[in-house]
């Protein structure tokens, strides 16, 4: 964390963007859980199951992608 605010710094000093920073050091370093129990118990079926999903999201994205798509970029 400390290598991390020394970014921080950085990008203060130069005013730039740095691709690294204390808070995505942070974001990557944490549990990241999600309980779906009210969902489920609410009777909820999903279309798909978890991965068939992920099957079906690689396959539209990398395997048979639409060339003339738009594309969404994540930091």
């Amino acid at each position: 964390m400390l290598g991390s605010c020394r970014f921080d710094l950085l990008a203060k000093i130069t005013g730039k963007n740095l691709t690294v920073s204390s808070v995505r050091v942070k974001k990557f370093c944490a549990t990241t859980e999600f309980n779906a129990d009210k969902v489920l118990n609410s009777g909820f079926k999903a279309t798909y199951t978890l991965g068939e999903g992920l099957a079906r999201t690689l396959e539209f994205e990398f395997i048979h992608p639409k060339p003339d798509d738009i594309t969404f970029k994540s930091e």
